[in-house]
């Protein structure tokens, strides 16, 4: 089971960028609280889904890929991945 940590700032609405915060790992809740939210807490909350599954981000665009998909084809076959865009 994988668990992340949420936090919710009732001061902003949903859908607001600062209502809610997820954190991979409790250490990096308690330092983000350090700095932004002292007397804030979050609570554990259970990803669900599949976590055996071998999964990679795709180098070229940055897609989440289950790499078991991956073992059933050849190299080079497939189609052409779209051109990557260059934001400068």
């Amino acid at each position: 089971m994988t668990t992340v940590w949420v936090y919710v700032d009732t001061n902003h609405y949903v859908g607001h960028p600062d209502h809610l915060k997820v954190f991979a790992t409790p250490d990096a809740a308690d330092e983000w609280f350090k700095e932004n939210d002292p007397e804030g807490v979050a609570f554990g909350y259970e990803v669900l889904g599949d976590e055996t599954r071998p999964r990679s981000y795709c180098p070229v665009c940055g897609a989440l890929i289950d790499m078991r998909d991956l073992a059933e084809n050849e190299i080079g076959e497939g189609p052409e991945p779209p051109p990557r865009k260059v934001v400068q």
